[in-house]
Protein backbone atom coordinates (compact mmCIF):
# COMPACT_ATOMS: atom_id res chain seq x y z
CA UNK A 1 0.00 0.00 0.00
CA UNK A 2 2.85 2.38 0.85
CA UNK A 3 4.45 1.63 -2.49
CA UNK A 4 1.24 2.54 -4.37
CA UNK A 5 0.85 5.73 -2.32
CA UNK A 6 4.48 6.68 -3.01
CA UNK A 7 4.08 6.04 -6.76
CA UNK A 8 0.85 8.04 -6.87
CA UNK A 9 2.57 10.97 -5.10
CA UNK A 10 5.53 10.74 -7.48
CA UNK A 11 3.22 10.72 -10.53
CA UNK A 12 1.30 13.73 -9.20
CA UNK A 13 4.52 15.66 -8.57
CA UNK A 14 5.73 14.90 -12.10
CA UNK A 15 2.42 16.00 -13.62
CA UNK A 16 2.52 19.28 -11.71
CA UNK A 17 6.14 19.95 -12.70
CA UNK A 18 5.54 19.68 -16.47
CA UNK A 19 3.69 23.03 -16.81
CA UNK A 20 6.52 24.76 -14.96
CA UNK A 21 8.97 23.73 -17.69
CA UNK A 22 6.51 24.45 -20.53
CA UNK A 23 7.00 28.21 -19.98
CA UNK A 24 10.04 28.20 -22.29
CA UNK A 25 7.90 28.22 -25.44
CA UNK A 26 6.35 31.59 -26.36
CA UNK A 27 2.59 31.74 -26.06
CA UNK A 28 0.52 31.61 -29.25
CA UNK A 29 -0.54 35.08 -30.45
CA UNK A 30 -2.90 36.21 -33.22
CA UNK A 31 -2.84 39.47 -35.19
CA UNK A 32 -5.32 40.76 -37.76
CA UNK A 33 -7.96 38.65 -39.47
CA UNK A 34 -8.38 34.95 -38.84
CA UNK A 35 -6.08 32.69 -40.83
CA UNK A 36 -8.59 30.61 -42.79
CA UNK A 37 -6.54 29.23 -45.70
CA UNK A 38 -5.69 25.66 -44.69
CA UNK A 39 -3.06 24.58 -47.22
CA UNK A 40 0.28 26.41 -47.04
CA UNK A 41 2.02 27.58 -50.19
CA UNK A 42 5.66 26.52 -50.49
CA UNK A 43 7.88 29.52 -49.75
CA UNK A 44 10.48 28.05 -52.09
CA UNK A 45 7.97 27.97 -55.00
CA UNK A 46 6.62 31.40 -54.05
CA UNK A 47 10.08 32.99 -53.96
CA UNK A 48 11.01 31.39 -57.28
CA UNK A 49 7.86 32.40 -59.20
CA UNK A 50 5.82 34.98 -57.28
CA UNK A 51 3.96 36.17 -60.39
CA UNK A 52 2.20 32.77 -60.54
CA UNK A 53 0.52 33.57 -57.23
CA UNK A 54 -0.32 37.23 -57.87
CA UNK A 55 -3.86 38.11 -56.83
CA UNK A 56 -4.28 34.95 -54.73
CA UNK A 57 -4.90 34.80 -51.00
CA UNK A 58 -2.32 32.33 -49.70
CA UNK A 59 -0.85 30.99 -46.49
CA UNK A 60 2.86 30.63 -45.75
CA UNK A 61 4.43 28.93 -42.75
CA UNK A 62 7.93 29.11 -41.35
CA UNK A 63 10.13 30.94 -38.89
CA UNK A 64 10.52 34.69 -38.46
CA UNK A 65 13.92 35.48 -39.99
CA UNK A 66 13.58 39.23 -39.55
CA UNK A 67 10.94 41.74 -38.50
CA UNK A 68 10.45 45.49 -38.92
CA UNK A 69 12.13 47.30 -36.05
CA UNK A 70 10.15 50.45 -36.83
CA UNK A 71 6.45 49.67 -36.51
CA UNK A 72 6.43 45.87 -36.93
CA UNK A 73 4.79 46.25 -40.35
CA UNK A 74 6.77 43.54 -42.18
CA UNK A 75 8.16 40.12 -41.44
CA UNK A 76 10.55 37.92 -43.40
CA UNK A 77 9.44 34.29 -43.19
CA UNK A 78 12.00 31.54 -43.85
CA UNK A 79 11.27 27.87 -44.43
CA UNK A 80 13.34 24.85 -43.34
CA UNK A 81 15.27 24.90 -46.64
CA UNK A 82 16.32 28.55 -46.27
CA UNK A 83 13.90 30.10 -48.80
CA UNK A 84 12.30 33.30 -47.54
CA UNK A 85 9.56 35.75 -48.47
CA UNK A 86 8.45 39.15 -47.15
CA UNK A 87 4.95 39.63 -45.76
CA UNK A 88 4.03 43.24 -45.15
CA UNK A 89 1.01 45.01 -43.75
CA UNK A 90 0.61 47.61 -46.49
CA UNK A 91 -1.96 49.60 -44.53
CA UNK A 92 -0.13 48.92 -41.25
CA UNK A 93 -3.23 47.36 -39.69
CA UNK A 94 -1.36 44.16 -38.72
CA UNK A 95 1.71 45.03 -36.66
CA UNK A 96 3.93 42.36 -35.12
CA UNK A 97 6.08 42.48 -32.00
CA UNK A 98 9.63 43.63 -32.73
CA UNK A 99 11.03 40.75 -30.66
CA UNK A 100 9.41 37.86 -32.58
CA UNK A 101 12.55 36.88 -34.54
CA UNK A 102 13.08 33.10 -34.37
CA UNK A 103 9.44 32.29 -33.58
CA UNK A 104 7.22 30.02 -35.65
CA UNK A 105 4.76 31.94 -37.80
CA UNK A 106 1.79 31.45 -40.13
CA UNK A 107 0.89 34.37 -42.40
CA UNK A 108 -2.17 34.73 -44.62
CA UNK A 109 -2.36 37.47 -47.22
CA UNK A 110 -2.92 38.60 -50.77
CA UNK A 111 0.10 38.28 -53.04
CA UNK A 112 0.61 41.58 -54.81
CA UNK A 113 3.25 43.80 -56.34
CA UNK A 114 4.96 46.14 -53.93
CA UNK A 115 3.59 49.70 -54.15
CA UNK A 116 6.22 52.23 -55.21
CA UNK A 117 5.21 54.75 -52.51
CA UNK A 118 7.23 54.39 -49.32
CA UNK A 119 5.42 54.91 -46.05
CA UNK A 120 6.53 57.55 -43.58
CA UNK A 121 8.57 56.66 -40.52
CA UNK A 122 8.09 58.37 -37.18
CA UNK A 123 10.96 60.20 -35.52
CA UNK A 124 11.54 57.14 -33.30
CA UNK A 125 11.93 55.02 -36.46
CA UNK A 126 14.46 57.35 -38.10
CA UNK A 127 17.27 55.50 -39.84
CA UNK A 128 15.07 52.43 -40.27
CA UNK A 129 14.86 50.99 -43.78
CA UNK A 130 12.04 48.73 -44.95
CA UNK A 131 12.68 46.14 -47.67
CA UNK A 132 11.12 46.87 -51.07
CA UNK A 133 10.80 43.59 -53.00
CA UNK A 134 8.95 43.46 -56.34
CA UNK A 135 6.28 41.17 -54.82
CA UNK A 136 4.98 41.04 -51.27
CA UNK A 137 2.42 39.07 -49.30
CA UNK A 138 0.00 41.79 -48.16
CA UNK A 139 -0.68 40.63 -44.62
CA UNK A 140 -4.25 39.93 -43.57
CA UNK A 141 -3.72 37.69 -40.53
CA UNK A 142 -0.81 36.23 -38.57
CA UNK A 143 -0.50 33.44 -36.03
CA UNK A 144 2.75 33.57 -34.04
CA UNK A 145 3.71 30.28 -32.35
CA UNK A 146 0.58 28.54 -33.61
CA UNK A 147 -0.66 25.52 -31.72
CA UNK A 148 0.01 22.40 -33.78
CA UNK A 149 -3.09 20.81 -35.24
CA UNK A 150 -4.01 17.48 -33.64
Amino acid sequence: MRKISFLATLALAAALAVPAFAGDAPAPQHFGAAVTVQKPTSIQKLAKSPAKFQGQVIRIEGTVKDVCQGAGCWVEVVDAKGASFIARSLDESVLLPKDCKGQKVVVQGLLTTMPKKEHDHTEAEAGHACPAPAFVLSTQGVDLNPVAAK
